[in-house]
């Protein structure tokens, strides 16, 4: 037998074997020894540039950072290291303007969405900040929102919107037309409670922080259930109050776990891989987080450590 061919069935047999076992990604069998050290902060309570008044989610692309100034009713962009780079959006109710700027994401092409949330609307920008759409009012219907949370985003061009005070997930192309909803209040399977941030893994999963059920659910892209992982706690794999959700390169989810004041990490299939925080206002620690973004490439992750109006980074180690 030929070295290749022997390669190529070792690689078969690989393969096959952490497939076996759950793994998506076979590079996630090693994530178990992912680790994270704390970096640097940044921010303080204020309304200057660099400063923040309830900070609640944070996001990362292309080497910038991106965190919704909820009370401030902006957004304002970062370098890696914390540096202010510009913002964008004030008080108000027109195009551009937002009533507490709460959460944001980005598609593949840099388009911004924010959760606006008590305009009742979700506003869509380029990656300079210029306005380019809207949609939603307030209600319970189709398109309406109460209380609009994380909008996340596939690589099919959908939005995934939560709505943490009428508990469901509504599904928008990214111009904005209504396209499916699903999930009801209670505590079954597929039912949700003051649901909060929403994420969309590389085979277009949709995992909901169900945050007055502590724990996490996993759907398919339509919303059918698939599986799901927590309880109330402080142990491992537990949480009070999962908040805040993000995603990197191999698929591991990072929830804020904001009463424990924390970040868990799991797989994609929910199996605990680590965790970093704790409570307090000393370097590495955090007090309330809500928010979280991965930077896919290094790994580096960003809290929104909302109790202390700032801004926690931590990198793999």
């Amino acid at each position: 037998m030929s070295i290749n061919k022997s390669i190529i069935i070792l690689a078969s047999i690989f393969m096959t074997f952490f497939i076996g076992l759950g793994y998506s990604n076979p590079s996630q069998a090693f994530a178990q020894n992912l680790n994270f050290t704390y970096y640097t902060s940044w921010g303080s309570a204020g309304e200057e540039d660099g400063q923040f008044d309830g900070q609640n989610d944070v996001d990362f692309f292309n080497g910038k950072v991106f965190v919704p100034d909820y009370a401030n009713h902006r957004i304002q962009i970062f370098d890696p290291e914390g540096n202010f780079i510009s913002k964008f959006g004030e008080g108000g109710e027109g195009d551009g303007q937002f009533h507490k700027a709460s959460a944001l994401s980005m598609d593949s092409e840099g388009n911004i969405y924010v959760a606006d949330q008590f305009n009742y609307r979700i506003q869509k920008f380029d990656n300079n900040g210029t306005f380019l759409a809207k949609w939603g009012s307030e209600g319970e219907g189709d398109g309406q929102f109460l209380h609009p949370h994380v909008p996340a985003n596939d690589a099919t061009g959908k939005l995934f919107v939560t709505d943490r005070d009428h508990p469901s997930v509504q599904v928008f192309s990214t111009d904005g037309e209504f396209l499916y909803r699903w999930g009801s209040e209670g505590e079954g399977d597929s039912q949700l409670s003051n649901p909060e941030s929403s994420i969309v893994d590389s085979l277009g999963n949709v995992y909901i922080a169900d945050y007055g059920n502590d724990r996490i659910q996993k759907f398919s892209n339509d919303g059918t259930y698939l599986s799901q992982w927590g309880t109330k706690g402080v142990a491992n794999g537990e949480f009070q109050g999962p908040s805040g959700l993000s995603i990197d390169s191999n698929d591991n989810i990072y929830v804020t776990d904001k009463n424990n004041n924390r970040v868990q990490v799991f797989t994609s299939n929910g199996e605990y891989i680590t965790q970093f925080g704790g409570a307090d206002a000393g370097e590495g620690q955090l007090l309330d987080p809500e928010g979280v973004g991965v930077d896919k490439d290094s790994g580096t992750v960003y809290v929104a450590d909302t109790g202390n109006t700032r801004i926690v980074v931590f990198k793999p180690s």
